[in-house]
């Protein structure tokens, strides 16, 4: 009596069609993912950042662009509180790009250095208006942070409420 081979015609079909299905996938293009991914090194425990004021009055600020494109400059404004209290310093580096009839833009990079230490960094494109010009609204992009801020990123929505100083909210 023959015994059945079924079986191993079974398993060894099986495993060529699992080899094959190994080989083609592993030599196809990866597929994009459209989703965010979670990686391991990104912190996901910033803190909620306050409402505060950026006053740079008396100090060299924004206002002070030199003339010319491509000139470099530095700033820096004080960090307060809703209730006026200080609580950091605000530190920009940044270079004129382009120049206007109404207001100049400047691409400045920043670093917002709270009183204990923990820092916000941030990019953005601001418009500093020629005098007599109106104060505009910009946005700067989030990049990043240090201790509880660790992980952040997004939005800090600048709305003047005075020359040299600006309201400044965090999305």
């Amino acid at each position: 009596m023959q015994r059945p081979i079924t079986l191993k015609r079974s398993l060894a079909l099986a495993s060529a069609a699992l080899t094959v299905g190994v080989v083609t996938a592993l030599s196809m293009p990866a597929v994009a993912d459209t989703q965010p991914q979670a990686g391991t090194h990104h912190a996901t425990r910033a803190a909620v950042v306050p409402d505060m004021t950026f006053d740079s009055t008396g100090t060299a600020d924004l206002g002070n662009a030199p003339q010319g494109l491509g000139k470099a400059f530095g700033g820096r404004a004080a960090m307060k509180d809703v209730d006026g209290k200080t609580i950091g310093t605000a530190y920009a580096n940044c270079g004129k790009d382009a120049t206007g009839t109404t207001a100049d833009e400047v691409l400045c990079t920043s670093v917002f250095k709270f009183s204990d230490g923990a820092q916000i960094a941030a990019d953005g494109v601001i418009p500093v208006p020629r005098s007599g010009a109106e104060l505009k609204e910009f946005d700067a992009i989030v990049t990043g942070g240090t201790l509880r801020y660790e992980g952040i990123t997004g939005v800090a929505r600048f709305t003047p409420r005075s020359v040299g100083v600006y309201a400044v909210t965090f999305s």
